[in-house]
């Protein structure tokens, strides 16, 4: 009978070894932003998401009047038919996401060369935000998310309209993880 138990055991563990890697390589980490913040001026707003996003990023203080030009943030959109696109432009759909990997990698490349690190460190601005439909399949989700992670990008955030943010008990400013 023990002999039975150690070799159940051990069988677990050679087994959760060779999949444990395999399980890392699968999860995908996305962000979910706080919310807008009423009682917070647009500006306070800002810098609250920018310091989201870029944790390294000191919050000025006072805080300017007036949003700055940034365009740190690309977004990802996919409607209710599937098609995606990028910053308003056609992109392809969830079944052939190749084109929305090339243009991310293409971008980030430029970023790349052109110097555009995030503020306070040496890292290439590759911050993507990801709009569904509400309609939108999981599968279809998560092939997006797959697509965006597989260009580079970092951190990956979830963007919600105000009436399309989901109704979760959970406190939805604290970091979630995805796991395929």
């Amino acid at each position: 009978m023990n002999g039975k138990f150690v070799l159940i055991i051990l069988c677990c563990l050679l087994l959760s070894c060779s999949t444990n890697q395999q399980i890392e390589q699968n999860i995908i980490i996305v962000k979910v932003p706080p919310t807008y913040d009423e009682k917070l001026s647009r500006e306070e707003n800002y810098y609250r998401f920018q310091h989201f996003l870029f944790p390294q990023l000191e919050i000025p203080n006072p805080i300017p009047k007036g949003l700055p030009n940034d365009n740190s943030l690309l977004t990802v959109s996919v409607d209710e038919k599937g098609k995606i696109t990028l910053n308003s432009q056609n992109e392809g759909n969830v079944s052939e996401t190749k084109f929305l990997i090339e243009r991310l990698t293409t971008i980030f490349q430029e970023r790349e060369k052109a110097g555009v690190y995030e503020t306070g460190n040496w890292k290439i601005v590759k911050a993507v935000g990801i709009k569904t439909a509400n309609s939108i399949k999981y599968s279809d989700f998560i092939e997006v998310v797959g697509a965006v992670k597989q260009s580079g990008a970092d951190p990956i955030v979830l963007l919600f309209d105000d009436d399309a943010r989901p109704k979760f008990k959970a406190n939805l400013s604290t970091n979630t993880e995805i796991k395929e």
